[in-house]
C-alpha cells in the first residue's frame, strides 16, 4: 500500500475515491477479459485447423494466431495486475491509499507489460514486411520449425528497449508499469508506433497495387482473372482489418503518451490506456471471424487459399487442396 500521489490529490484528476476506483478497475478488466476470451477462441480454432490439416499451416492463417498470442500475454498481465488492486477496495476508498502488488512483483509486472506491448507492435510490423516480400518481391523464406526465425529476432528486439531502463518500472497510480517521470520508454514506444504504422500502410498499399496490376494483365476470358478478383477482395479486407486493429490499439496510446509528456493527467486517460490495447485483441477476433467465418469448415478454408501469401510450398502453388 502506498499513499496516493500528487496527481490523484488534484481535484481535476478524478471524481472522488469510490468513483475513481470503479472507473479505473472496471474498464481495463472488462476489456482485458473479453480480449482474453477472444484469444482462447482463436487458439481453439487453430488447434482444430492443425488437427485437420496434418501439415504446416500457411502464414496467412498463422498471422492472426501470432497476434493473438501477444494479445493473450498482454490481457493476462493486465488481469493479474488489476486483480490485486480490485480486491482491496476498502484501503483505496476509505484510507486514501493506492493499492498495487508488492514492490518487486510490481516491477516485474510493469516490465512484462511494456515487453508484451513492444512485442505486439514489432510483430505487426514484421507481418506487413513479410507480406510485402512475398507478394510484391516474390521472396520466399524458410522460417524454420515453429517459425523460430520470425519469433527469435522479434523477441530479442522487444527485450532491448525495456531492458535499457530497468529502474523505470514500478507502481503507477493504480497499477504497475513505467513510473511517472520516466518518459524515455514512452517516447521510444511513441516512435516505434509511428514507424510501424508507416510501414504497414506502405507495405499493404503496395501489396494491393501489385494484385491489381496482376489482375490487369490477365485476359478477362481466363478463369484465373475471376480468381484474382476474389483474392483481391479478400486481401483488401484483411489489409483494412490489420491496419484498423493496429490503429484501434495504438493511436490512442500515441495521444496518451503525448499528454503524459505534457503532464496532462486524468482518471479516464489512465483507465483507457490499458483498455484500448486490449480492444485490439477483441478486434483481432472479429478479423478472424470475418476471414474464416463463425463455423469451422476445412473444405471451404482449403479453397480460400490461392495467392502467394497463402502457399506453404512454392513448388505447388496451384495445389489448392494442400493449402489449409
Amino acid at each position: 500500500m502506498i499513499p496516493i500521489n500528487n496527481a490523484q490529490e488534484n481535484s481535476n484528476y478524478g471524481y472522488g475515491p469510490e468513483t475513481d476506483f470503479y472507473i479505473v478497475m472496471i474498464i481495463p478488466i472488462m476489456f482485458s477479459f473479453l480480449s482474453f476470451l477472444g484469444t482462447l477462441y482463436i487458439f481453439f480454432r487453430m488447434i482444430l485447423r492443425w488437427k485437420n490439416s496434418h501439415r504446416n499451416i500457411p502464414l496467412s492463417f498463422k498471422f492472426p494466431f501470432y497476434i493473438a498470442i501477444t494479445d493473450f500475454l498482454y490481457s493476462s498481465s493486465i488481469l493479474i495486475e488489476f486483480s490485486y488492486a480490485a480486491s482491496h477496495k476498502s484501503e483505496f476508498v476509505y484510507n486514501s491509499e493506492t493499492i498495487t502488488w508488492p514492490h518487486l512483483f510490481c516491477e516485474s509486472v510493469g516490465f512484462l507489460i511494456v515487453f508484451f506491448v513492444i512485442l505486439n507492435i514489432i510483430l505487426v510490423g514484421t507481418i506487413s514486411v513479410i507480406t510485402w516480400l512475398r507478394v510484391v518481391r516474390e521472396c520466399y523464406f524458410e522460417f524454420g520449425k515453429y517459425d523460430y526465425k520470425i519469433w527469435v529476432p522479434i523477441i530479442v528486439i522487444s527485450l532491448i528497449i525495456p531492458l535499457s531502463s530497468t529502474n523505470a518500472y514500478g507502481s503507477r497510480n493504480y497499477a504497475c508499469g513505467t513510473k511517472i517521470g520516466y518518459d524515455l520508454i514512452g517516447l521510444v514506444v511513441f516512435i516505434l508506433i509511428v514507424v510501424t504504422l508507416s510501414t504497414i500502410v506502405f507495405c499493404y498499399l503496395h501489396v494491393l497495387k501489385t494484385i491489381r496490376d496482376i489482375k490487369g494483365h490477365i485476359p478477362s476470358s481466363q478463369v484465373g482473372a475471376v480468381r484474382n478478383s476474389n483474392v483481391e477482395s479478400r486481401t483488401f479486407k484483411k489489409v483494412l482489418t490489420y491496419i484498423l486493429v493496429f490503429i484501434i490499439q495504438y493511436i490512442p496510446i500515441l495521444v496518451y503518451n503525448i499528454l503524459m509528456i505534457l503532464n496532462i493527467r486524468h482518471i479516464i486517460l489512465d483507465a483507457l490506456s490499458p483498455a484500448v490495447i486490449s480492444l485490439g485483441g477483441i478486434a483481432n477476433v472479429f478479423q478472424y471471424l470475418r476471414n474464416e467465418g463463425l463455423k469451422f469448415s476445412y473444405i471451404s478454408s482449403n479453397h480460400s487459399s490461392n495467392y502467394k501469401l497463402e502457399t506453404t510450398d512454392e513448388k505447388q502453388p496451384d495445389d489448392v487442396t494442400q493449402d489449409v
